[in-house]
């Protein structure tokens, strides 16, 4: 029962961490507040019809399940889990006092300029929520330029805005 207690609350965790600025959706003042579900509905959402079905929503916490089996038993482990909490404490400390810059040029892995949409989901949450709204030319990729072109401001650990 604790082990499912433990994966439930390390499940809400990784999900939270994805959200906790985010907001995707156009905004268009100061007062304008986000969307119940968020980026959350946005990123389950493969087939792009506004709601989560069963098979997506399991779909999507079956690629989180197995991110957090790191030994790959299917099974995991409060060791799993505590090793996951600690990689997250240590990534949003590391990024706490990064420039948006000097985060953007962390998430691009293959140092194009640019970020596809794994690199950003990996490395900016914030920006990934926000993916196809700001690739402006639809090419697939987002820039510096595109994201400074978006006038609502980012907020989280390392973000402008702060």
């Amino acid at each position: 029962m604790k082990n499912i207690v433990a994966l439930i609350v390390a499940g809400g965790l990784m999900a939270l961490t994805q959200q906790a600025y985010a907001c995707p959706g156009k905004m268009h003042g100061p007062n304008d507040a986000c969307p119940k579900g968020g980026g959350m509905v946005q990123q389950m959402d493969k087939n792009g019809d506004g709601a989560v079905s069963l098979k997506e929503f399991s779909t999507f916490h079956a690629e989180r399940f197995k991110a957090m089996d790191t030994n790959k038993d299917g099974k995991v482990t409060s060791e799993e889990l505590d090793g996951l909490h600690q990689g997250m404490r240590s990534q949003m400390k590391s990024m706490r006092h990064m420039s948006f810059e000097q985060m953007f040029d962390a998430a691009d892995t293959d140092q194009d300029g640019a970020l596809s949409k794994a690199e950003a989901e990996k490395g900016m949450p914030i920006l990934f929520a926000r993916f196809d709204e700001n690739d402006a030319n639809k090419d697939g990729k987002i820039t510096k330029d595109e994201v400074m072109r978006d006038p609502r401001p980012m907020r989280g650990p390392g973000m402008m805005g702060n």
